[in-house]
């Protein structure tokens, strides 16, 4: 039986025409990932990226949202069942172990199921867009911090992602069969690269105590630099 479509309220499109026609920052949050949310932030974007007359950039950007939102949310469900198998996430044995399980675990129903934990663990995922005529800024946030095992293999993916030029080489050479392939990773930055938008406007970084940050910044015209790729300013993040 074919899926029903997803359609959105007219109240919804009425509440994105006055933020859109505003510029005014959009928070969207969730606690897992469902289509729904998918296809309204989707639906935002265009609108944003049409607003300003780059709606070619709809599709990337899309698909960039999607993969870092993605990864906020498992990053919550991973602690989660960490935290069910009384697993250490901060030691190297009970990290193995624990990722493991997490393959083990990820399914169709996933999203759903470790969505209402997480919303009983007040673990969220928040989308947050601010943009003007200039630029778009893009932050998730998963209101969580990584281990520093994490933040290592999450440097390490960025600085391998960086390096290659498409997915066929990255999945020759760099397979992580600890945390995945990392392709979530590589196809946002080759959503990036395919639009002429420098990959190392995106960051992810964490403060090891509360959250983590992905944060990418897209110019909407020739003249405007990212903060991140300006000269005089420095960035500690991934």
């Amino acid at each position: 039986m074919p899926e029903r479509p997803i359609v959105l309220s007219d109240k919804i499109l009425d509440a994105v025409e006055k933020v859109v026609a505003s510029n005014e920052r959009l928070i969207v949050k969730a606690y897992g990932f469902i289509p729904v949310t998918e296809f309204f932030m989707r639906h935002f974007i265009k609108r944003v990226l049409t607003q300003f007359s780059r709606p070619e950039l709809a599709s990337a950007i899309a698909m960039l949202i999607k993969e870092l939102t993605v990864n906020a949310a498992k990053a919550n469900f991973k602690r989660l069942l960490f935290l069910e198998n009384n697993l250490d996430v901060k030691n190297p044995a009970d990290y193995e172990r624990g990722m493991r399980l997490f393959r083990e675990a990820i399914s169709e129903t996933m999203p759903f199921e470790y969505g209402t934990k997480a919303k009983q663990a007040s673990l969220n995922v928040q989308t947050v867009f601010d943009f003007d005529a200039d630029r778009i800024i893009i932050e998730v946030k998963n209101n969580l911090a990584m281990s520093k095992i994490e933040e290592m293999r999450v440097r390490e993916k960025l600085r391998q992602a960086m390096d290659c030029k498409d997915i066929s080489e990255f999945m020759m050479e760099n397979v992580d069969e600890t945390e995945g392939a990392g392709l979530g990773i590589i196809l946002s930055l080759m959503a990036l690269k395919s639009s002429s938008i420098d990959p190392h406007a995106l960051s992810i970084s964490t403060d090891f105590k509360n959250e983590t940050i992905a944060r990418v910044e897209i110019p909407l015209h020739e003249n405007y630099i990212p903060k991140r790729l300006r000269p005089h300013d420095v960035v500690a993040s991934v």
